[in-house]
């Protein structure tokens, strides 16, 4: 028998997490932990959220259905099970938001500016690694708002614009013409 439990049981169990839990559970994100596979949690302390204004906070929870706390909260969550040995051997890495996180090992293990706590807290389908702070998505700016934007093709026109369509007599007509023995 393991006593080890799923992710999303690991954050609940740890009071330094409660917060990152609770709104996990009321956006919905953690339904993301729910599907196959395992997951990289990076898990923002009490006092990580505690260091986002009071204003900002309320916004993200008070919104219908909280779609911006589920991004954000998305952005703390790689896809595969990532030791923190294996986190700094690349620079980048995309969460399942879709967002780049970078990552560093000079002066400890960081998360873009965040700092890494507590290592590789496993779970049965992953692993949680404690942060000191919130980790923010990059806001787009207009080169990556542009290369991210859907780009229409124009199609070619099917007929040249002068043309006019002919209604059914007048293609008979010219198919009579076409095949008459003149």
């Amino acid at each position: 028998m393991t006593d080890r439990f799923n992710l999303i049981e690991t954050i609940a169990r740890e009071d330094k997490f409660s917060m990152f839990a609770r709104f996990m559970g009321s956006s919905g994100a953690d339904a993301l932990l729910d599907g196959p596979g395992e997951f990289t949690v990076l898990a923002p302390t009490n006092d990580a959220f505690g260091a986002i204004d009071d204003k900002t906070i309320k916004e993200l929870i008070m919104e219908p259905s909280q779609p911006k706390l589920k991004k954000l909260l998305s952005y703390h969550i790689l896809p595969g099970k990532l030791m923190a040995a294996n986190l700094a051997s690349t620079q980048t890495r995309r969460s399942v938001s879709g967002e780049e996180l970078t990552f560093s090992d000079t002066n400890g293990l960081k998360i873009n500016k965040s700092g890494v706590q507590t290592r590789n807290i496993e779970a049965t389908n992953g692993v949680v690694h404690q942060i000191d702070a919130v980790l923010m998505p990059p806001r787009p700016t207009p080169e990556t708002a542009k290369a991210t934007a859907p780009t229409t093709t124009e199609l070619p026109p099917t007929r040249p614009p002068h043309a006019t369509l002919k209604t059914p007599d007048a293609i008979e007509g010219d198919a009579k013409r076409t095949t008459s023995p003149h």
